[in-house]
């Protein structure tokens, strides 16, 4: 079933599993990387003696992988019991699932897994192979050993909160400012017709220049381009956590470290449904209706991250344009789905890459910015950083 319906009409998709007043998210943080990402982060955010021990158990396991498969790295203890866990023999998948049966799981806040969920999508990689706790935790036992930390967040509701917060009257728009920012993309800067014809004429120049790669084997085919978002000029919007900062704020695959930023609500005119992914199905409906073959072009990057060789599609986001205003990342999409290989046919599979948790990508150039534009610094507070809002347009 394709999820499709006008953005925020009812707050909660009708497509998500309700339990009480919340939808189960369970599943969604298990599934993926990503989400079992962020549990990982919950569980190891303690300060108690088995917490201490499994973390360095995940990093002692986390060193003899890369090893094993010839990542450059290096590890370097600090300590003697350090030293024993970096000589001992291999940390097995089930002992690792007991040390995490034996973690007393934090108390669920807003803060934690806001925390949590941003180092996560920082840790998001799509050009190399994924980082070797990703393929550790991706361990069957230790799936299950994570069960009962997922069971805590999705009771906690905050996520589910964070979900019916992306609302049509709650998009925001980010600007960044300070170092780093000269090269970003301005959104807007040209009419959308223009922006997904140019997207599409280079996808099919980088499609015939990489033709040939075909006929390698992928570990020798060309890498470059990784990401299958919509062109990166269009208005793009995230729904806010409680404190009214924009999840993009906290949440930027492959960002530059910014830290300070103007935001602004905006109100695109829609007159077509906006395209909502909220799981993987979607993602595929998406791929199977509109497809643009991408193989040569993603097939040495996307190789690296699945360890499939094979051939690969993702959107035509021009075709998808034609019919909607807007595609949309849900929050449970991105913890279950980006990065991971999922299966369009017999002979293609596509990879969510690039994208932002809870962004939308709008394909109207009828956009309304509504309300005082805000400035957003990052500040240390206590040691942990975090975006405080500094002040509105024409305060002093």
């Amino acid at each position: 079933m394709v999820a499709v319906y006008i953005f925020g009409r009812t707050g909660v998709p009708k497509n998500h599993l309700l339990m009480g007043n919340y939808m189960d998210l369970s599943d969604a943080l298990l599934k993926g990387r990503r989400g079992r990402g962020l549990l990982l982060d919950v569980l190891i955010s303690g300060d108690d003696e088995a917490t201490r021990k499994l973390s360095r158990a995940v990093r002692d396991a986390s060193y003899r992988l890369a090893k094993r498969r010839g990542d450059g790295v290096a590890r370097f203890p600090r300590s003697e019991e350090d030293d024993v866990l970096v000589n001992t023999a291999e940390l097995m998948q089930e002992h690792l699932a007991k040390l995490v049966a034996k973690v007393p799981v934090p108390t669920i806040t807003a803060e934690l897994l806001r925390e949590a969920l941003g180092r996560t999508v920082d840790e998001a990689v799509y050009w190399e192979p994924p980082h070797a706790e990703d393929v550790i935790f991706s361990d069957p036992a230790l799936v299950e050993a994570l069960a009962p930390v997922a069971q805590l967040v999705n009771e906690s509701g905050i996520l589910q909160n964070w979900v019916a917060r992306s609302k049509n009257d709650n998009q925001w728009s980010l600007h960044w400012r300070g170092e780093d920012s000269d090269s970003v993309w301005e959104p807007g800067l040209s009419p959308v017709s223009q922006q997904l014809e140019a997207w599409k004429s280079e996808l099919l120049a980088t499609e015939h220049r990489n033709r040939r790669d075909l006929k390698k084997s992928a570990m020798n085919a060309g890498s470059g381009v990784w990401w299958s978002n919509p062109p990166g000029g269009l208005f793009r919007t995230f729904g806010t956590f409680d404190d009214g900062a924009p999840i993009g704020l906290y949440c930027q695959e492959d960002g530059y470290g910014w830290r300070e930023a103007s935001i602004q609500r905006i109100k695109p005119v829609i007159s077509k449904p906006i395209f909502h992914v909220e799981g993987s199905e979607h993602w595929i409906e998406l791929c199977r209706k509109y497809p643009a073959d991408v193989s040569a072009g993603r097939r040495g990057s996307w190789y690296q991250l699945s360890g499939r060789d094979g051939l690969w599609v993702q959107p035509d986001w021009r075709a998808v344009a034609r019919d909607f205003d807007g595609v949309h990342l849900g929050l449970p999409a991105y913890l279950s789905a980006a990065g991971e290989e999922l299966r369009v046919s017999d002979n293609y599979s596509s990879i969510i890459a690039g994208w932002n948790p809870d962004e939308t990508y709008w394909f109207t150039d009828r956009v309304n910015f509504t309300g005082n534009e805000q400035f957003w610094v990052v500040e240390d507070q206590r040691n942990n950083e975090g975006w405080s809002l500094q002040k509105a347009e024409g305060q002093n």
